[in-house]
């Protein structure tokens, strides 16, 4: 997917890059801007091309083919070195006999920066990442979380054009995984140094993100922001990649109004159209599982819905997972805000699944051999 990349806003653009190792192709034409001052995601399985895009950008690789520009200069063949970017990987790779003040001091110092202005610019980091009250600490008394910081103020404090971030957070357990997040995206915010952050899980880059790039098997599938990506997406893999989706296969039979009626198993769905699927396409109608509701009386106005047999009913705290069959043997989920919504329906009953039209969503393709409608993202 090509994206128009603006030199004047974007720090780093990658104008059709590929990369091939051997007979494999691990990024195949990647063609978009990162735009300056931005917290900008490559989002994907593992194998996908997110983490060799990233080491391009940062000059451990280099293309096989196309061009990477950083702050509007041909960086394709500039060794890693020579570009104003900083890294930062899983392991932090802190110096373990130096302080929190010394590791974040060692750009500087190298750089030959006068001391006073080392001593200004580590405490103003330091404060930005909260971590002033450790900088007599060694990496060895601090947790993961204050580790990941030091790393970032240190990465930070050499003022880079950009900084890289391949799966920082993955080490981290759950709880400090997610306020992590959060503090990632204030200090990116703080510092305003344009972020570009790899990882599989989808939740980290919803939630950091203003813009990500999806990719899969070497291809980016699309770009845009966290609301556009869940909402709208582009292709069937996003669709089912980010968050959880039923994923209905269908036929448009018609399209007039805004509207287009989709033939699929269980009767005919009006979907919202911009009118740019014709006649006798195949689709998917996709449906979030929040947007679901099961209950024992068919659709009202301004709903569409099939009929289904509830399987499954699991309880997860703040929602109600509830597994429905179609009749034709393929599945949907439901999730509810609570059990009262089920109206006592439990397993093996006949229902309705139902939703609002304004919330259902066409997603173009060829084909489909999906057996089952519903299709998750990994955990």
């Amino acid at each position: 997917m090509a994206e128009v990349a603006d030199p004047s806003t974007d720090v780093i653009v990658l104008d059709h890059v590929a990369k091939r190792f051997a007979d494999f192709v691990a990024v195949q034409d990647a063609c978009f801007g990162i735009e300056r001052g931005s917290f900008f995601s490559m989002l994907g399985p593992s194998g996908c091309g997110k983490t060799t895009t990233l080491r391009m950008i940062a000059g451990f690789e280099s293309p096989t083919s196309g061009k990477i520009f950083l702050d509007g200069e041909d960086v394709s063949r500039t060794p890693a070195y020579r570009r104003n970017v900083n890294t930062v990987f899983q392991q932090y790779a802190l110096f373990p006999h130096m302080s929190v003040f010394d590791n974040v001091a060692f750009g500087p110092r190298s750089r030959k920066v006068p001391k006073r202005d080392i001593t200004q610019q580590v405490g103003e980091m330091l404060e930005i990442v909260r971590m002033n009250d450790f900088a007599t600490r060694r990496p060895a008394q601090l947790s993961g979380g204050q580790q990941q910081r030091v790393a970032l103020a240190r990465a930070l404090v050499n003022k880079p054009s950009a900084l890289l971030l391949d799966e920082p957070l993955a080490a981290l357990d759950l709880k400090l995984r997610q306020a992590m997040q959060l503090e990632l995206k204030r200090i990116q915010r703080d510092t305003g140094v344009t972020f570009v952050f790899v990882t599989h899980d989808q939740q980290e880059a919803l939630t950091m993100s203003d813009h990500i790039a999806v990719m899969s098997d070497g291809w980016v599938e699309q770009i845009g922001t966290p609301a556009e990506i869940y909402h709208r997406p582009a292709t069937p893999f996003v669709a089912g990649f980010i968050g959880e989706a039923n994923l209905l296969p269908g036929t448009v039979e018609r399209a007039d109004a805004g509207l287009a009626a989709v033939a699929v198993s269980g009767g005919t769905l009006s979907v919202p159209s911009d009118g740019g699927i014709g006649i006798g396409s195949k689709v998917l109608v996709m449906i979030r599982p929040e947007r679901v509701q099961v209950g024992r009386n068919p659709p009202p106005e301004g709903f569409d819905g099939v009929p289904v047999l509830v399987h499954e009913v699991i309880f997860r705290g703040a929602t109600v997972h509830v597994g429905i069959t179609g009749n034709d043997g393929s599945t949907m989920v439901a999730h509810l805000s609570d059990g009262h919504s089920l109206n006592g329906l439990a397993r093996g009953d006949n229902a309705w699944a139902a939703w609002p039209r304004a919330d259902s969503y066409l997603v173009p393709t060829g084909m489909t051999s999906e057996n089952s409608l519903v299709k998750e993202g990994p955990e």
